[in-house]
């Protein structure tokens, strides 16, 4: 296993909960989600630190309502959350969209980086930008509603 980054501006590691793989609640395969999304951005580059967390189920054992991306897994597909942070100032993650596909959800956050990447001052996080801008101002750029 490679070490993570766990400091810099640039996506975190990813953070995934068990899933369809060893528990009995999950409802899709947030492990292997989780693993193609960090093997695809670990590491990358952007103005401000990015989380992402993919949960299984509703639960939300990866703390998918505190990343900046947080992906959980319902019975009829994947719901995709954004904006979330922890720290001195939390803000709980939006509903961007819901029922995606795996593939569909890969599509779906690289369209939220390169938005954000190309969109963000430097050292802000993607929930500050999404509050600058209006959710669904943002909902629009990268969801095309």
């Amino acid at each position: 296993m490679s070490p993570g980054f766990a400091v810099g501006l640039c996506v975190r590691s990813i953070k995934a909960c068990p899933g369809t793989t060893f528990c009995k609640r999950g409802q899709q395969d947030s492990l292997s989600l989780g693993l193609e999304l960090d093997g695809k951005y670990h590491g990358m580059e952007l103005p401000a630190k990015l989380k992402i967390g993919v949960s299984g189920c509703p639960n939300q054992c990866a703390e998918t309502c505190i990343k900046d991306i947080g992906i959980v897994g319902m019975p009829s597909g994947w719901k995709v959350l954004v904006g979330g942070n922890g720290g001195a100032r939390p803000r709980l993650a939006q509903e961007l969209i819901k029922g995606l596909g795996s593939q569909d959800v890969i599509t779906l956050v690289d369209k939220i980086i390169k938005y954000y990447k190309a969109n963000a001052k430097p050292h802000q996080r993607l929930g500050a930008m999404i509050e600058k801008m209006d959710f669904d101002k943002f909902r629009s750029e990268v969801c095309g509603e």
